[in-house]
């Protein structure tokens, strides 16, 4: 059975948390984790617990800490192909659609969504929420949708919580370090033959006398 990535945020987690974190983090072979976490106060621990077991049906738990008056909740999940998600889509451009390119371009594209109960004072409340989506991808990130904090090969989003659904993609790009060390190696060996050839053309021409 597969499990859903899909993220639904529950609003009264928003409104009740101090801080909702989404994080997803791609390898080179489009394979990746995602982690969902919640802080609040200790004193909404059970909720808070709850509230974040509902945003990431499906996924392991990653554990409950309290420290002081604060209370974290994580959850946490694998796959082999990120791509393969509810509400996201992951694509490499490699090797095999760009043999002369020495890079990688990696582009990913996620959905998370809110579920609201409707009452008048989530609509109120709403405008003054928001929560963090981080996404580490396998090279630099070189452009994302909307703007994000960019920061080496990790995008952070501040979202905000007066959306139903909101859509974020990124792009990155990686050297194929494979693909440098033959070109390399193929133009050295190029080389080498040029310079032995012309050293052996050298010996074979008639020497004045």
């Amino acid at each position: 059975m597969r499990t859903p990535l899909l993220i639904t945020i529950p609003f009264v987690l928003l409104l009740n948390s101090d801080r909702v974190v989404v994080s997803t983090h791609m390898h080179g072979d489009l394979s990746g984790t995602r982690v969902v976490q919640s802080a609040g106060d200790s004193s909404l621990a059970r909720e808070i617990r709850t509230w974040t077991r509902v945003m990431a049906r499906g996924f392991d738990d990653a554990g409950t800490h309290v420290n002081g008056d604060v209370v974290v909740a994580a959850r946490s999940t694998q796959r082999n192909d990120l791509g393969d998600l509810d509400g996201a889509r992951s694509h490499a451009l490699d090797v095999v659609q760009r043999p002369l390119s020495l890079v990688t371009t990696y582009s990913w594209t996620d959905t998370i969504t809110i579920n609201y109960l409707g009452n008048d004072k989530e609509q109120a409340a709403a405008p003054l929420t928001d929560f963090e989506y981080r996404l580490t991808m396998p090279g630099a990130v070189t452009s994302t949708q909307p703007a994000a904090e960019i920061n080496g090969r990790t995008a952070v989003w501040r979202l905000g919580g007066d959306q139903e659904e909101q859509t974020i993609s990124a792009s990155a790009t990686a050297v194929r370090w494979d693909a440098v060390v033959t070109l390399v190696y193929v133009v050295g060996y190029l080389a080498w033959r040029l310079i032995a050839f012309l050293a052996h053309r050298a010996r074979l021409r008639p020497r004045k006398i």
